[in-house]
């Protein structure tokens, strides 16, 4: 069997981020599932994470070195398939170039829009000629790959003829299993919340720090770095929860670390907490249900078709007294605790692996060929 040859627009490490960690994933995996993979490298020039997609002057040059990328590819590899990673936003008009040069060169091209619930305010919120202008830059793929249920809807309904398929994220599940590395955390006697992510206004940080706060008999670890938020007093509002809660001795605060060091801590939780306002598909939900941890999420993004069946403990977005509720109730509750782990193991095991979903992709890059 021929290998198919894949032109891959995406973010490669560093700095580390939900896409990246996905792109580093998808290119290990190509070649055992018949992927022959040529990356154009659209990395942003900055580490920090903010809450705002801004346009920036300093992201031209990337933008036009990314775009160098794949027109060389397109000369020199002649790809079989496109596949161009996108957040929209800001992004569009350089991703919409990435996309005439894949449709000149006569590549079918699939666009992979990482987002979800924003998207969908987003374009709610342009006026007529751009929403026109973003839908024109849709109908240039092939195929449009969202993350969630919600997305897949709302752009069949749009945008008329549109073909739009729905893949999840994936976890290395073998790596989430490695054993024998030394703990991160010392033992301790209380139950450990724990949350991995930017620590930022929208990713319910201030409601869980509050949540924690209620509940003196658990710690709360928190793995990220602190980010930009859009709202100043949002971020005063942070700040100070997660000051009180320092004060009590029961905040873990370990910073940025590296993919190898999450699986570690996964290991070492009991909770796994992410009650964020808005997201695509989280890297680190999926991540933390392959380790058995039991989850409180917000119902957002894709979200919903992962823990669908009673997998998490779901509580409404920027709700501190139901967070605390539902992390009093796993900690009072240890079978609990192993019932919804096992459900999440078992979930990600059978439609979130590498295997499982690098097969979607290639059974869809197959089925884009057959139609030119």
């Amino acid at each position: 069997m021929d290998p198919l040859r894949v032109l891959l627009w995406a973010p490669l490490p560093p700095p580390m981020g939900g896409i990246g960690r996905w792109a580093e994933h998808y290119v290990g995996a190509a070649p055992a599932h018949g992927l022959d993979v040529a990356v154009a490298n659209i990395s942003p020039p900055q580490t920090g994470f903010s809450e705002k997609s801004a346009f920036r002057l300093d992201r031209l040059k990337p933008a036009g070195n990314a775009l160098a990328q794949l027109a060389g590819i397109l000369a020199k590899n002649k790809p079989d398939v496109a596949h161009i990673t996108t957040t929209l936003f800001w992004a569009t008009p350089r991703d919409a170039v990435a996309l005439a040069l894949c449709r000149a060169a006569r590549v079918p091209t699939v666009l992979h829009i990482h987002a979800s619930t924003q998207i969908i305010a987003w374009r709610e919120g342009l006026d007529t000629a751009r929403r026109k202008a973003l839908d024109g830059v849709l109908r240039k793929a092939n195929a449009v790959l969202v993350l969630s249920r919600e997305l897949e809807l709302y752009l069949r309904a749009e945008v008329p003829g549109l073909r739009v398929d729905r893949i999840g994220n994936m976890v290395d599940l073998q790596e989430i299993h490695k054993n024998g590395a030394p703990r991160l955390l010392p033992p301790t006697n209380r139950p450990r919340v724990l949350f991995v992510g930017a620590l930022t206004p929208l990713k319910g940080v201030t409601e869980l720090a509050t949540a924690a706060l209620g509940l003196p008999h658990c710690d709360l670890v928190v793995v990220g770095k602190l980010g930009g938020a859009i709202d100043s007093g949002q971020q005063f509002a942070m700040q100070a929860a997660l000051d009180r809660l320092r004060e009590t001795g029961r905040l873990i605060e370990l910073g940025e670390l590296t993919p190898q060091e999450v699986t570690r801590i996964y290991r070492e939780a009991d909770i796994f907490a992410l009650p964020t306002w808005r997201e695509g598909l989280p890297n680190v939900l999926l991540e933390a249900m392959a380790s058995g941890l039991p989850c409180v999420v917000t119902p957002v993004g894709a979200i919903p078709d992962v823990i669908a069946g009673g997998r998490a403990l779901e509580v409404p977005v920027g709700d501190a007294r139901a967070l605390q509720a539902a992390l009093a109730r796993l900690i009072a509750d240890p079978q609990l605790r192993r019932q919804l782990g096992d459900l999440g193991r078992a979930e990600v095991l059978t439609n979130y692996s590498v295997a499982a979903v690098m097969e979607r992709f290639r059974a869809l890059y197959l089925a884009l060929l057959a139609q030119r």
